[in-house]
This record gives C-alpha cells, sequence and structure tokens, in this order.
C-alpha cells in the first residue's frame, strides 16, 4: 500500500466507526420513514459515513483483497475506488446536509415555488467540482494540488456555514413552540459531527499541519456520544419520531398472546355467565309468565351479545387483506355519517371535504375504520357535542388526511401511549374490548399509512388516517 499511510485508528475501528454512523442514521430513518427532516437527514449522514467507510476499505480490506486474489484486483484499483469514494464524500455530503438545512427551516413550505429549484442549486457546485476534477483522480488532486484542497475547504465550510446559520435562525425563531426541545436535539445530531470534520480534517489539511492529519479521526468519540444520546432521548421523550418503551413482559411471544386472549375472553365471558346464571336459578322459583319471560330476554341477550363479541374479536384479530379501489373520499365520509345521524340526533355532524378527492384504498375497512372513530367520538361526547370530519391534502401534498375530532372529554396523557395497543381501552361499559384502535392501526399500516391521536383533557380528541400520495392520492382520472 502506498507510503501516505499515517499512524492512526486500526481497521477494525474505522469499520466500527462506520458501523455507529449506519446505526445512528437508520435509527432515524425508521423513526419517521417520511418525514422529509428524517429522510435527508439519513441521507447526509450515509454520504458522510463514506469518509470513514473508504479510510477502512483502501488502509484495511484492499490489501487483504490484493494479497488474496493479485490476479483480479491491485493497488491501481484499489486507488481509484478510493479516489471515486472520496470525490463523492468532498462534493456531495454537504449538500445533502443542507438539503436537509432547507426542511428544517421550513422553506419548502415557505416557498413551495422555489424549492425545486433551491434544492438543484444546493448539488450543482458539487457536480461542477465533479467535471473539473473527475472522480478517478480525486486523490491525486488531494496529495498534490493544494489549490484543489483549499477550494475543497472552502467550498465545504461555506456549505457548513449556510447550514449552521439556517439552523441557529430557525431554533431562535421557533424558541417559543412545542417543537423547539425536538429542533434542539436535531441541531446537535447534525452540528456536532459536520464542525468536527470541517476543522479537524480539512481545515486541518488546508493549514497543513501534518501532525494532526488524524485528528478527524476523534469523531468517532463523538459518534459514540452521539448514539447514546439518541438513544437517551428515544427512551424518554422521543427524539425525530423515534420513541422506544421499556415494557416487562413473558419473553415467550406466544404464551403472551395467549394469556392477553385468555384474560380478554375471560373478562368477557364473566359478566355474561353472570347473567345468565342468575337468570337460570330465578327461573326455577318464578312464578308467572311474564317474569319467565323477562329472564329468557336477558339470557337471548347475553347469548347474542357474546356471539357478536367473539365474531368482533375474530374479525379484528384477523389478517387483513385489502381490495384496493378508487374510491371518492366525499362519498366514503357522507356514507359514514349517513349511518349515524339518526343514532345521534343531539350531535352535530360536519363533512369537509372536497368532491375532488379520490382515495386508492379498500373502501370496506376505511369505512370500519371511520365507523370506529365516530362511535368513539360519540361515546366522548355522552351523545352531545359537536363531530368534525375533515380531508384535506398537506403538505406539499405528500399526505391525504382525513381527520375525526369531537368535543368530548379528550384523553388522558398518560392513556394517550397505549391507545393502539391491542386490549388497551379507556372506557369502562360492556363490549369494549380494547380491538377497536389497534384494528384502525392494522388498517392503515396495510394501507401504507398511519394513525395518530392529539387529545387535550375536556377539550376533545383528533384522530388523524394518513394517506401516502404516492400509494393513495390521485385524481378523478386516476393520474398521480
Amino acid at each position: 500500500m502506498p507510503a501516505e499511510i499515517q499512524k492512526g485508528l486500526p481497521g477494525e475501528f474505522l469499520l466500527l466507526f462506520t458501523v455507529l454512523i449506519w446505526i445512528l442514521f437508520v435509527l432515524i430513518r425508521l423513526g419517521n420513514s417520511q418525514n422529509m427532516l428524517n429522510r435527508w437527514c439519513f441521507l447526509s449522514g450515509m454520504v458522510f459515513s463514506i469518509g470513514v467507510f473508504k479510510e477502512y476499505l483502501y488502509f484495511t480490506f484492499f490489501p487483504w483483497l490484493i494479497s488474496a486474489y493479485p490476479s483480479h484486483f491491485d493497488q491501481s484499483k484499489a486507488l481509484a475506488v478510493y479516489s471515486v469514494l472520496t470525490g463523492i464524500f468532498y462534493y456531495f455530503s454537504m449538500p445533502a446536509a443542507l438539503v436537509f438545512g432547507l426542511y428544517y427551516c421550513h422553506f419548502n413550505e415557505k416557498h413551495p415555488r422555489m424549492f425545486p429549484w433551491a434544492r438543484l442549486a444546493a448539488f450543482l457546485p458539487a457536480f461542477a467540482f465533479g467535471l473539473f476534477f473527475p472522480y478517478p483522480d480525486t486523490r491525486y488532486y488531494q496529495l498534490n494540488s493544494r489549490p484543489y484542497f483549499l477550494s475543497i475547504t472552502f467550498y465545504n465550510w461555506i456549505y457548513g456555514i449556510l447550514l449552521t446559520f439556517m439552523i441557529v435562525r430557525t431554533l431562535y425563531k421557533e424558541r417559543h413552540e412545542e417543537c423547539y426541545h425536538q429542533k434542539k436535539m436535531v441541531s446537535i445530531l447534525v452540528l456536532v459531527p459536520i464542525w468536527y470534520w470541517l476543522t479537524s480534517a480539512l481545515l486541518v489539511h488546508s493549514l497543513g499541519l501534518t501532525r494532526y492529519f488524524k485528528a478527524w479521526q476523534g469523531n468517532f468519540l463523538i459518534m459514540v456520544f452521539l448514539l447514546v444520546y439518541f438513544l437517551r432521548y428515544a427512551f424518554r421523550d422521543g427524539i425525530m419520531g423515534t420513541r422506544f418503551k421499556h415494557e416487562t413482559f413473558d419473553w415467550d411471544k406466544k404464551g403472551q398472546l395467549i394469556n392477553q386472549n385468555a384474560r380478554c375472553t375471560q373478562h368477557l365471558l364473566k359478566n355474561e355467565i353472570s347473567k345468565i346464571e342468575w337468570c337460570a336459578k330465578n327461573l326455577t322459583s318464578s312464578s308467572g309468565l311474564e317474569e319467565t319471560g323477562e329472564y329468557a330476554r336477558i339470557i337471548v341477550h347475553s347469548t347474542e351479545h357474546l356471539k357478536s363479541c367473539l365474531e368482533k374479536i375474530q374479525y379484528y384479530s384477523q389478517d387483513i387483506r385489502l381490495n384496493l379501489e378508487l374510491c371518492s373520499v366525499s362519498d366514503i365520509l357522507k356514507d359514514c355519517i349517513a349511518a349515524y345521524k339518526r343514532q345521534f340526533p343531539n350531535i352535530q355532524m360536519d363533512i369537509q371535504c372536497s368532491e375532488e378527492l379520490f382515495l386508492s384504498c379498500d373502501r370496506e375497512y376505511v369505512k370500519e375504520v371511520l365507523n370506529n372513530l365516530i362511535l368513539n367520538a360519540a361515546d366522548a361526547m355522552d351523545g352531545n357535542g359537536t363531530l368534525t370530519v375533515k380531508a384535506s391534502v398537506f403538505p406539499r401534498r405528500e399526505w391525504l388526511v382525513i381527520s375525526v375530532s369531537d368535543t368530548g372529554i379528550g384523553i388522558r396523557p398518560e392513556a394517550l401511549s397505549k391507545l393502539f395497543e391491542p386490549y388497551s381501552s379507556t372506557k369502562t361499559s360492556d363490549g369494549h374490548m380494547g380491538l377497536g384502535l389497534y384494528f384502525c392501526q392494522k388498517v392503515m399500516e396495510k394501507h401504507g399509512g398511519k394513525i395518530t391521536a392529539d387529545s387535550l383533557p375536556d377539550m376533545g380528541t383528533t384522530f388523524s388516517l394518513h394517506f401516502p400520495r404516492k400509494k393513495a392520492l390521485q385524481n378523478r382520472n386516476g393520474n398521480g
């Protein structure tokens, strides 16, 4: 391998360094895969990881590959791969981070027409560098052309300053908003490793501080810190859409599910069997046909209720298979509301939906989800109040959202986190087994979307069904 090898972290640590970066940014991506901030944070993190990964390949993996397969891989190929990866890292890492910054400061929402051009402009200098300094020769320019390295340093520092300005300015403007704490944590995840790299790698090399050429590897400790930092907040308040919850449970999943079902069925059967038992005892001592008939009606009601509930358990627990068709959102909402207007005459029901909205979905499953939400809302309002069902497209037409809002008693904050768990219910009346919202979540996941809940005690609750535009939203002709 070349003489420019310097002492630094062993190859195994460089590989571990790369894996830590991948783990952190994959967790960020999984936190909310539909959020553009998460997507571009993940993308910029992956491009940054090339900077470490290429060092591992060139100084550790490629020497082994050359010695093991000399006829297939040689030093010139190793240098070419290293040069290409270096070029991608130098040219594209900061533009990707800058696009993240544009989303961070809501440039896409404030200037929707300009945003696509701004995003393209962020990458134009990167393409220009690739034309003037070809990727396979990047290593040559890096070692032999001081003007080249100075221009690379200046280029990346300008991007770093712009990114920092956007983030700091946004934090200052949103310092009184609810999302401020989240955005402050995100700024630490992004800015700390970027500025350490800009200083310890680019600035040090530009100034010719040979003694500190490997100082950039100190970012390894920073990545360990950031991963711990991310996990700490993921287990507390959540960060970038990721929230982990520690729960002690029977690790034998099959046994756990059997226990859950057994508890639900036991609770269901216990109440109805006690009624049947009570009626049976009274039938033996009843003296009149009217009294006997009343007990018989209670028995019939209980058995019908048992049958209905057991069918509901089976229906809500079964695998969901969608039958997709193009549906008018307005028609679906009108059908659902019409079914309950007579049942709840004291609830004002309002539909806000454009006739032009169409959705590719399973009509019956979506109606069942809406029926669940409407009944929950009616129950929360005790039959009196205002129910608003609204369909809209936002932001930048990436989601079609159907929301069901009520003016009921709301949901306690401690209960919100468990809303969509099976057999979890905030209701105490008969017939509520805690499967309705779990079922709604399963249906939305099958549609590639999600369901969320926002609630304030004594103020009301809003459930929102998010359908992704790419999979669901179409116009009357079926075009995206």
